[in-house]
């Protein structure tokens, strides 16, 4: 068998070979470099990503916390007053409980005037308050009655149309601007009650004065009468002074000289009693009206009562009999006179009115007034006989506005003042106990040693 000679090897041109791995090389290094290029992009954009993630949850937590603790209310709601978000503060505002059910702006603020439309699209009566400053009245959960400021805004979230409000709860506003119109209208009173003390003082004492010299007068005139009636006796059987005797006889009779002898001095005696009680409704005005001052002064309760129940008499001494128990050896306190003064006359008021809605005709109820102390306090109780308060309504006798009196008869201002003025102003405690139908007792506890 042949052998089959072997084909001719093809020369291989080597520098080509060593360019195209070259080449290759190269282009592979420009593609790893190309990647790394492009993931270190991505790497960057990828933090920056994340930088812009962080950022953005930073200022949605920002935002959050800032909504979430802000002290006004914010409510976030549709065209159709829809409520999509609300922040703590309106649930604060209006007692609202957690809960998944959607509210209505309007259930909160009824009397608004965007609320008031039939359609529930609210959209016209907005527009006409964007920006704008508007008081209403909002209603809480338990359907009280709270006065509000609302401002609304408009903006735009995922295509639609939607409004932000601020609601602010005025009634601490109102309550301050209702003391500030009290406290103004008490001072003009006092400033009239002192300006008429001032004025009647001067006439009063000439009344007084002129009373009291007519009867010293009257008792010597009196005292002359008296010897000119014991010489009549003696001349009557006297013929010659018969005629002299019978014409003074008979002008004593015309006159009815026995019944002016008798008379003259009690309507002098009663003048004089009714020129010292004014005198002392005078000086009770004038020391009850006395211009306020920011300063402690020192001064005993018991003085600053009896003016008190002299100048508001005409309260209650058709429907009560007045028992006054003060403490003799009643210690005096720093505090502010004319506040308190005002505390004594609306508690003394409250009562003689509370004794108005009981009594029956020709029935008079009871005041009373006492003092006592101990080491730390000057106490003060007015009690009545009175309708006395119903336990469902005893939390709130203190509260601004809270009344049940008929309309012009209370304000509800009395006795939340006078918690102000004890309780912030002294220092002190108010309270009260009370039975239907028996009548209330009010104690003050005041401090001895009120510092400025």
């Amino acid at each position: 068998m042949g052998i089959t000679p072997a084909q001719p090897v093809q020369d291989v041109n080597v520098e080509v070979l060593a360019r195209a791995l070259e080449r290759e090389r190269a282009a592979r290094k420009k593609a790893e470099q190309l990647m790394i290029d492009k993931c270190r992009e991505l790497y960057l954009s990828n933090a920056e990503i994340t930088r812009t993630a962080q950022a953005l949850e930073r200022e949605v937590q920002l935002t959050r916390a800032v909504f979430d603790t802000a002290a006004e209310g914010i409510i976030v709601f549709d065209q159709h007053g829809v409520i999509e978000s609300l922040n703590p503060a309106v649930q604060s505002i209006f007692n609202l409980q957690p809960t998944t059910e959607k509210i209505n702006v309007c259930d909160l603020l009824p009397q608004a005037t965007f609320c008031t439309t039939k359609e529930k699209c609210l959209l016209t009566g907005l527009q006409e308050l964007l920006g704008e400053s508007n008081e209403t009245i909002g209603l809480t959960s338990s359907g009280a009655e709270i006065p509000i400021e609302f401002v609304v805004s408009e903006f735009e979230a995922n295509g639609k149309r939607a409004y932000s409000g601020i609601v602010r709860d005025l009634s601490r506003r109102k309550n301050l601007e209702s003391k500030l119109a009290q406290a103004q209208k008490l001072e003009s009173v006092g400033q009239l009650a002192a300006g008429i003390a001032h004025e009647l003082n001067t006439p009063i004492q000439f009344v007084g004065n002129n009373t009291r010299f007519l009867k010293d007068a009257f008792a010597s005139i009196e005292d002359i009468f008296s010897r000119y009636a014991a010489l009549l006796s003696q001349c009557q059987g006297n013929p010659q002074f018969s005629k002299e005797t019978e014409e003074i006889r008979s002008a004593c009779k015309s006159a009815d000289l026995d019944f002016l002898l008798e008379e003259i001095p009690q309507a002098i005696d009663q003048t004089l009693e009714g020129t010292d009680s004014v005198s002392r409704i005078v000086k009770a005005m004038k020391g009850f009206s006395h211009p306020g001052s920011e300063n402690l002064q020192e001064i005993n309760l018991n003085a600053a009562l009896d003016s008190t129940l002299i100048v508001s008499r005409s309260e209650w001494k058709y429907s009560a009999e007045l028992v006054t128990e003060f403490c003799p050896d009643l210690p005096s306190i720093m505090c502010l006179p004319g506040e308190l003064n005002q505390v004594f006359l609306n508690m003394i008021v409250n009562a003689a009115h509370a004794m108005q809605d009981k009594a029956k005709p020709q029935e008079k109820g009871t005041l009373t007034v006492r003092t006592s102390y101990d080491e730390h306090h000057v106490f003060v109780e007015i009690a009545d006989s009175g309708t006395g308060i119903p336990k469902a309504i005893r939390e709130k006798v203190f509260d601004p506005f809270f009344t049940t009196k008929g309309v012009g008869k209370g304000t509800g201002q009395g006795l939340a003042i006078s918690y102000a003025i004890v309780v912030e102003r002294h220092k002190g405690t108010i309270s009260f106990d009370s039975i239907e139908g028996v009548g209330t007792t009010f104690r003050i506890a005041l401090p001895r040693n009120l510092s400025s």
